[in-house]
């Protein structure tokens, strides 16, 4: 089985243990929803699939592991999620997924994906946003910027550190806000 992994975030340039056969990653991978609207370790504001938003262009790479529970296993172990379900997948063949966030929209854009790729199956990070619940607050540009305006010098930081580092194909509704505001403030 060859098994694609979706990525967008801290994936692209820091790998990890994450096993795949290529030296880069391609750039035309399906469209999802993704915005920076989960706090994550660390007090980073990440990239995650968030519903309603706009779609942006993922990368893509190919797992070194031929069945789908390594794959999902090696990507989980990268993510340090202590829970499998945190890894969506699809397998082309049977329809065999996995998928926890707006599931119709996300088969149907893999599906047609898949259909110029050579891929068996396909896996990628399965988090939702906690922005709100974390912050408290509403999810919006303001509350992002106060969020991140609240974090210590090493937070802030690491919160700036992955926001740059985000690829530039990445382009979400609050990107250019977000960035403006960080690169004001140094």
């Amino acid at each position: 089985m060859v098994i694609a992994i979706l990525g967008w975030g801290s994936l692209i340039w820091n790998i990890g243990d994450l096993k795949i056969r290529e030296e880069s990653w391609n750039t035309d991978g399906p469209n999802f929803p993704i915005e920076f609207a989960r706090i994550s370790n660390g007090n980073r504001l990440t990239l995650v699939i968030r519903p309603d938003f706009d779609p942006v262009q993922t990368l893509y790479a190919t797992s070194q592991f031929d069945t789908i529970q390594q794959a999902r296993k090696n990507l989980q172990e990268r993510e340090n999620s202590p829970n499998i379900d945190s890894i969506g997948y699809i397998i082309f063949l049977s329809g065999e997924s996995s998928i926890r966030r707006i599931s119709d929209q996300l088969t149907n854009e893999l599906n047609q994906w898949s259909l110029s790729k050579n891929y068996d199956a396909v896996i990628w990070t399965d988090l939702g946003p906690n922005f709100s619940d974390k912050s408290g607050t509403q999810f919006n540009i303001g509350n992002i910027t106060s969020f991140l305006n609240s974090l210590s010098p090493a937070d802030y930081q690491s919160a700036k550190e992955y926001i740059l580092n985000t690829p530039a194909q990445i382009q979400t509704r609050f990107r250019n806000e977000i960035e403006l505001f960080l690169n004001s403030r140094s």
